[in-house]
Protein backbone atom coordinates (compact mmCIF):
# COMPACT_ATOMS: atom_id res chain seq x y z
CA UNK A 1 0.00 0.00 0.00
CA UNK A 2 2.65 2.39 0.75
CA UNK A 3 3.86 2.01 -3.00
CA UNK A 4 0.62 2.64 -4.23
CA UNK A 5 0.27 5.55 -2.12
CA UNK A 6 3.40 7.19 -3.64
CA UNK A 7 1.61 6.95 -7.23
CA UNK A 8 -1.41 8.22 -6.13
CA UNK A 9 0.06 11.52 -3.69
CA UNK A 10 1.60 12.84 -7.63
CA UNK A 11 -2.03 12.65 -8.66
CA UNK A 12 -3.90 14.61 -5.63
CA UNK A 13 -6.42 17.07 -6.21
CA UNK A 14 -7.12 19.79 -3.80
CA UNK A 15 -10.44 19.24 -3.56
CA UNK A 16 -13.38 16.78 -4.09
CA UNK A 17 -14.85 16.51 -7.91
CA UNK A 18 -18.93 18.25 -8.47
CA UNK A 19 -21.41 16.31 -5.82
CA UNK A 20 -23.06 13.55 -6.81
CA UNK A 21 -25.94 11.47 -4.44
CA UNK A 22 -24.31 8.88 -2.08
CA UNK A 23 -25.81 6.48 0.18
CA UNK A 24 -22.14 6.83 1.88
CA UNK A 25 -21.89 10.62 3.09
CA UNK A 26 -22.68 13.56 2.47
CA UNK A 27 -20.66 16.15 0.30
CA UNK A 28 -18.94 17.18 3.68
CA UNK A 29 -18.00 13.64 4.70
CA UNK A 30 -17.05 12.93 1.10
CA UNK A 31 -14.81 15.84 1.22
CA UNK A 32 -12.38 14.16 3.79
CA UNK A 33 -11.88 11.47 1.09
CA UNK A 34 -8.15 12.17 -0.88
CA UNK A 35 -8.94 12.05 -4.16
CA UNK A 36 -6.88 11.61 -7.40
CA UNK A 37 -7.02 12.39 -10.95
CA UNK A 38 -8.54 9.68 -13.38
CA UNK A 39 -5.02 8.65 -14.45
CA UNK A 40 -4.16 5.36 -13.07
CA UNK A 41 -5.12 2.12 -14.38
CA UNK A 42 -5.61 -0.71 -12.17
CA UNK A 43 -6.95 -4.21 -12.12
CA UNK A 44 -9.54 -4.77 -9.04
CA UNK A 45 -11.78 -8.07 -8.41
CA UNK A 46 -15.18 -7.44 -7.50
CA UNK A 47 -18.48 -9.04 -5.80
CA UNK A 48 -20.98 -7.25 -8.03
CA UNK A 49 -22.15 -3.60 -9.02
CA UNK A 50 -24.71 -1.75 -6.48
CA UNK A 51 -27.39 -0.12 -7.98
CA UNK A 52 -26.19 3.34 -7.56
CA UNK A 53 -22.64 2.22 -9.63
CA UNK A 54 -20.26 1.69 -7.26
CA UNK A 55 -18.30 -1.89 -6.58
CA UNK A 56 -19.13 -4.08 -3.66
CA UNK A 57 -16.25 -6.13 -2.21
CA UNK A 58 -13.70 -4.92 -4.21
CA UNK A 59 -10.18 -6.34 -3.73
CA UNK A 60 -7.12 -4.32 -5.66
CA UNK A 61 -4.93 -6.74 -7.65
CA UNK A 62 -2.52 -4.25 -9.44
CA UNK A 63 -1.31 -1.68 -11.50
CA UNK A 64 -2.24 -1.70 -15.28
CA UNK A 65 0.11 -0.30 -18.07
CA UNK A 66 -0.65 -1.91 -21.30
CA UNK A 67 -3.74 0.62 -21.73
CA UNK A 68 -4.10 4.10 -21.02
CA UNK A 69 -6.91 5.52 -18.52
CA UNK A 70 -9.38 7.00 -21.35
CA UNK A 71 -9.24 3.56 -23.19
CA UNK A 72 -10.85 1.73 -20.16
CA UNK A 73 -14.36 0.99 -20.41
CA UNK A 74 -16.96 -1.01 -17.85
CA UNK A 75 -16.75 -4.49 -18.93
CA UNK A 76 -20.89 -5.66 -20.01
CA UNK A 77 -21.13 -8.86 -18.73
CA UNK A 78 -22.17 -11.47 -21.15
CA UNK A 79 -25.19 -13.87 -19.90
CA UNK A 80 -23.90 -17.64 -19.66
CA UNK A 81 -24.39 -19.32 -23.31
CA UNK A 82 -26.62 -22.44 -23.02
Amino acid sequence: MKRLAGVLKPLAVPKMPPPRDSRFGSPLKLSKVHWVRPELVVEVTYLTWTEDNLLRQDSYQGKREDKPARQVVRAVPHPPGR
